[in-house]
């Protein structure tokens, strides 16, 4: 994983999802393998995003998206959500290939 990049993710759980809220919150990172992909979630329970927010709506994000096209241009995907309809709060999601682009 680039150094850094989890940062601004926990930061953005931190500030938009769990501080709003009284109560704290949880947040999770979770790392597994999918195929030749290492795919990186890190949600938090909070106040969730904003109907029609998108990943572009903050600058941390925006520079997580900008450092994944450079570094690996199409192999790499960033998603950002609210959790699933179950749950509250809200999840994103990197995915990165295992090997270095040639």
């Amino acid at each position: 994983v680039p150094p850094l990049l989890l940062q601004p993710l926990v930061e953005n759980c931190i500030k938009h999802g769990l501080e709003p809220q009284v109560a704290g919150g949880l947040i999770e990172v979770v790392a597994r393998r999918d195929g030749d992909s290492l795919v990186v979630s890190v949600r938090d329970d909070g106040v969730g995003i904003a109907p029609g927010a998108g990943s572009d709506t903050s600058f941390g994000l925006a520079h997580v998206r900008e450092r994944l096209a450079t570094l690996y241009g199409a192999s790499a995907s960033f998603a950002f959500a609210p959790a699933p309809a179950d749950d509250k709060g809200t999840v994103a999601t990197v995915r990165l290939p295992l090997r270095s682009p040639t």
